[in-house]
């Protein structure tokens, strides 16, 4: 777990996450907190675990009854989150960059696939924006206290394999 270091920034940070992301996100953390038990779970999981737990359930009803809801909820809409501290903030780097060497590790054995591997290449560009992004947040608070209302988290195209 990140120690937060003497004289550090208390003020809360606030993300904008496009739904997707969020769920990779939600998704490692909860493999993470099953793995280690609720006691030692990430902090994030148990502070975001109320809107997971809302997004999960709209994704799975939308699955069931409107794929271009779903599809939308999923690509075009975003969660706004904050995290506390910059504890909570280099955890969810660690998150993101542990995402995106899953990502890595998945796309080459989806090399005989080439939507598989166009999806993958997407969403690992997406991630590692995002892990670059956190990363210029923390460095930035490091200097100066976090703003409570931080730049937003670059939107995606909402199109996997999109050409740019």
């Amino acid at each position: 777990m990140a120690r937060t270091e003497p004289g550090e920034s208390k003020a809360p940070v606030e993300l904008r996450l496009v739904v997707w992301k969020f769920v990779r996100v939600m998704v490692q953390l909860e493999t993470v907190s099953r793995a280690r038990g609720r006691q030692s779970a990430p902090s994030l999981y148990g502070a975001w675990r109320p809107a997971w737990q809302e997004i999960d359930r709209r994704l799975t009803q939308l699955g069931k009854t409107d794929s271009a809801g779903f599809s939308d909820l999923m690509m075009e809409q975003e969660v706004v989150l904050q995290c506390r501290d910059r504890a909570q903030l280099n955890e969810l780097i660690r998150t993101v960059d542990n995402i995106v060497n899953q990502l890595k590790a998945s796309a080459k054995t989806a090399s005989g696939d080439p939507r598989a591997a166009t999806d993958l290449r997407f969403e690992r560009t997406e991630m590692e924006t995002l892990s670059r992004h956190l990363r210029k947040l923390v460095k930035s608070s490091s200097r100066n206290p976090p703003r409570p209302h931080a730049k937003p988290v670059g939107k995606s195209t909402g199109r996997r394999g999109a050409k740019r």
